[in-house]
């Protein structure tokens, strides 16, 4: 019986991630989005700390949808080793703009 219940608590769990990884990269997507068509509009751009500030947050994002992913994987027994090398390459694109 309690069986039953794991398989539907890790059911649940995989349709939750892959909901949640999905509206992180849209998340993601639209910080990008937003300031681009501000500033195609507009004609005015934005300084280089808030253009620093919208990338580093949907890097954060697209990093914590990565993760997600990368936990969905696990608990199916996929391979993972593409996603860890996205997310690696993810991380240095992060930190090296962090640092800048």
């Amino acid at each position: 019986m309690s069986e039953i219940k794991v398989n539907k608590l890790d059911f649940i769990l995989w349709i939750k991630t892959g909901i949640l990884s999905r509206v992180f990269y849209f998340v993601a997507l639209l910080i990008l989005l937003i300031p681009a068509a501000i500033v195609i509009i507009t004609d005015v751009p934005f300084s280089s700390s808030s253009s620093k500030i919208f990338i580093c947050t949907a890097l954060g994002f697209i990093i914590m949808g990565k993760l997600l992913t990368l936990l969905k994987k696990n608990k199916g027994d996929k391979s993972i080793p593409v996603d860890i090398g996205v997310l690696i390459g993810i991380l240095i694109v992060f930190i090296s703009r962090v640092l800048k």
